[in-house]
């Protein structure tokens, strides 16, 4: 039997501690000893760290580790993925997670099907709605089996092979400087603050070409409470969360009969529907890759003055499906880049936008979305002052 830990990373959130770790006493054990380990970056306070000693955890040992100097986020992570130097698989999760009472068995099968699957960079226990980059919804296809493959690394529930971390820690030790440009990454991975560890993690599968695993339905579901990364609680990136008894999961093989999608969430392999090679076909439905690297084919959602191949509407869910049963309409357009040719007038291309907007949206009504609007605008300004009252407190302070 594996000896897996669940690695808490805490640090001045004691009501998400809280919650949390609610969630997880609450879980099935299947009679199994799981070690739980708390580990607490320094705040100045000991209002976490006193209420993580006075958990009561009774699956297992318990271990409160009280960092004597600030870390951030990104050392702190990095810290706890090192302690898979003691267990076979560490479960990762932040503190403003919530947990599924029913995710063992998929940790467990994930960590037998996966393991010894070179490829295989890391277990998500979040599946994503939201391509993050772009703020669009993301629907994987269904592939008939319990999960797929994405190259995008997870921070809001993970799980970590003593393998699977060894190999990331290898790369980053030689990879760790930052970076203000990479062309295979999206610009919004690129853009995050130096205290991000995701963004390395990220680049390391994209760079080997790796992928994690990830579950149709999610096992952990994000708060996102105020914290180093957010200054403002919003329920954006909430998540169904497996609420019922599922002991068994169909798992897919890594090298056959594979769904995988790209770091840009866009679904891999779709230039044979095609019957173009994936050398000279750039598949962006989402439109951010931009054909940075410049193939004479390309697959988008953007309107460009290059000669139309093909069109396809946005209609099916998801949106590849349109281009994979090659439906007829206007919104996707497979572009010959080496033949320029004037496409559509202004007044049709903000149509298409705004059939895009309403394709992303579903069923809403114009009333909701202007509420939804002025909330937006709001929150854009809350941020705007947070950031502008922080900045002048580090001002005064220095």
């Amino acid at each position: 039997m594996k000896n897996i830990a669940i690695v808490v990373v805490a640090f001045n959130r004691v009501n998400s501690l809280s919650r949390l770790l609610k969630s997880i006493t609450q879980a099935e054990y299947y009679g199994k000893k799981i070690t739980l380990i708390i580990s607490i970056d320094n705040s100045g306070s000991d209002e976490v760290a006193s209420y993580a000693r006075d958990f009561k955890w009774p699956f297992g040992e318990k271990e409160v580790i009280q960092h004597p100097n600030r870390l951030g986020l990104r050392n702190h992570v990095l810290y706890c993925g090192n302690l898979t130097s003691n267990y076979d698989a560490v479960v990762m999760l932040e503190d403003d997670l919530f947990i599924s009472k029913n995710f063992i068995p998929y940790v467990y099968q994930s960590i037998e099907k996966y393991d010894s699957c070179d490829q295989i960079a890391g277990i998500s226990l979040y599946t994503h709605l939201w391509n993050v980059g772009i703020h669009r919804p993301f629907v994987p296809q269904n592939n008939g089996y319990d999960a797929y493959f994405l190259q995008y690394a997870q921070s809001w529930g993970q799980v970590w092979t003593k393998r699977m971390w060894s190999q990331f820690y290898e790369w980053y030790i030689e990879n760790n400087h930052e970076f203000s440009e990479d062309i295979d990454l999206p610009n919004s991975v690129v853009n995050w603050p130096k205290s991000s560890w995701l963004k390395y993690y990220i680049r390391y599968i994209v760079k080997t070409n790796r992928y994690f695993v990830y579950p149709y339905v999610a096992l952990t579901t994000n708060f996102t409470d105020p914290g180093t990364h957010n200054s403002i609680s919003n329920t954006g990136f909430q998540v169904p969360l497996l609420s019922f008894n599922k002991e068994t999961y169909n798992l897919p093989d890594f090298k056959k009969d594979t769904l995988k999608y790209d770091v840009f969430f866009e679904q891999e392999d779709l230039g044979s529907v095609l019957n173009l090679s994936d050398e000279e076909l750039c598949v962006d439905l989402y439109g951010d890759k931009n054909n940075i690297h410049k193939k004479q084919f390309w697959l988008t959602a953007k309107v460009c003055n290059y000669k139309v191949i093909k069109k396809f509407p946005i209609q099916l869910r998801p949106h590849e499906l349109n281009v994979q049963y090659n439906l007829k309409g206007e919104g996707i357009y497979l572009y010959d880049t080496y033949s320029e040719e004037t496409n559509i007038t202004a007044i049709q291309s903000n149509n298409l936008k705004i059939s895009e907007v309403r394709y992303d949206v579903r069923a809403i009504s114009n009333k909701s979305l202007l509420h939804l609007l002025s909330y937006e605008i709001l929150q854009y300004f809350k941020r705007k002052l947070i950031f502008k009252r922080t900045k002048n407190k580090k001002k005064k302070i220095i």
